[in-house]
């Protein structure tokens, strides 16, 4: 007896969450249901039996005519309940974004102001301490002003206030330039010994027409991409460059542990993260592959991605040569 009132007041006490979203979605499903498709239903129900028991040509013309009304009012119906539903999608995934930004801000705050207080109250008196302690409040710091400058520059691309000062470069140029933002993050994280970067790009490539600064960001942050998700012993990250018809295929695959396909489809969105046990918990707001997809769209260009769970994944980044159109 005591078991089960004891069984009682846990399952009495255990809290709730509230998804205010969830409701939104099945205050509409109800909604729908009484104001939309129960008239729906009796339309298309009169038009059918207009149909089937009309003897004249004006009955039968008014009876597709009914019908005709009923199936556009039903698509209606659908097309404004999946909007709503993706709203809601977005709403959440915006929700989710403010969270996680607000705790990876907090946790180089954090960090700063630990050791900020630690050098006002003076108790560290070692001069190799204090540069160490110095250290870290600079790379606190630059963590902090690279996310900052993340948030402006997505804000920017948003509002359609990116500018993109174009010039006709050589594919290599580019690739070079996110290969040795590629090397420095290498470099910082101490992985060199387990990097392995490969690059082939034909030397005859046709020029492209293209921002160098953001378009090397852009490959610069699916190769980020890969150096974070692929295995902490062996990281294999390969960029080649290709000329296919009227246009050029770079591709930046990778050894890690690969897209599951029901999720390929979302990843270029914003906010979104891939939630999948299998892959590993790594900072991100869910802005990197948005921001390269915007930048890839603004030069006439097209992402997609190839990937197999447990394969590794690949990029193509298909961009039109120059004087192509």
């Amino acid at each position: 007896m005591a078991e089960v009132a004891e069984k009682t007041t846990h399952s009495a006490t255990t809290p709730r969450r509230y998804d205010k979203y969830a409701a939104q979605i099945r205050l509409l499903v109800v909604l729908v249901l009484c104001f939309a498709v129960a008239p729906a239903a009796l339309l298309l129900t009169v038009g059918v039996l207009v149909l089937v028991f009309g003897h004249y040509v004006h009955d039968i013309v008014f009876g597709i005519l009914i019908m005709s009304l009923a199936a556009t009012f039903i698509a209606g119906i659908t097309a404004t309940v999946v909007y709503v539903r993706r709203g809601t999608s977005l709403a959440k995934l915006q929700a989710g974004f403010v969270q996680k930004v607000s705790h990876d801000l907090r946790t180089p705050l954090t960090s700063i102001k630990m050791f900020v207080e630690t050098l006002q109250e003076g108790r560290l008196t070692d001069k190799e301490k204090v540069d160490e302690c110095l250290d870290v409040l600079s790379r606190e710091t630059d963590r902090l002003t690279a996310m900052v400058e993340r948030l402006l520059e997505w804000a920017r691309m948003e509002a359609g206030k990116r500018v993109y000062e174009t010039e006709r470069v050589t594919v290599g140029r580019i690739v070079d330039a996110a290969l040795q933002g590629l090397e420095s993050q290498v470099k910082l994280s101490g992985l060199e010994s387990v990097t392995h970067l490969h690059r082939e790009v034909a030397d005859d490539l046709p020029l492209v027409d293209v921002d160098p600064e953001a378009f090397s960001d852009a490959l610069l942050n699916v190769m980020s991409n890969a150096l974070r998700y692929t295995p902490a012993d062996r990281k294999e990250i390969t960029v080649r460059a290709a000329k296919r018809d009227k246009e050029i295929l770079i591709t930046i695959s990778d050894n890690g542990p690969g897209i599951p396909h029901h999720e390929q489809s979302r990843i270029f969105e914003k906010f979104y993260r891939v939630v999948d046990p299998a892959l590993p918990d790594v900072e991100g707001t869910g802005l990197g592959l948005a921001m390269v997809h915007h930048i890839v769209r603004a030069h006439r260009g097209r992402i997609t991605v190839q990937s197999d769970v447990g394969k590794g994944a690949a990029f193509h980044i298909f961009l039109p040569a120059a004087g192509e159109r």
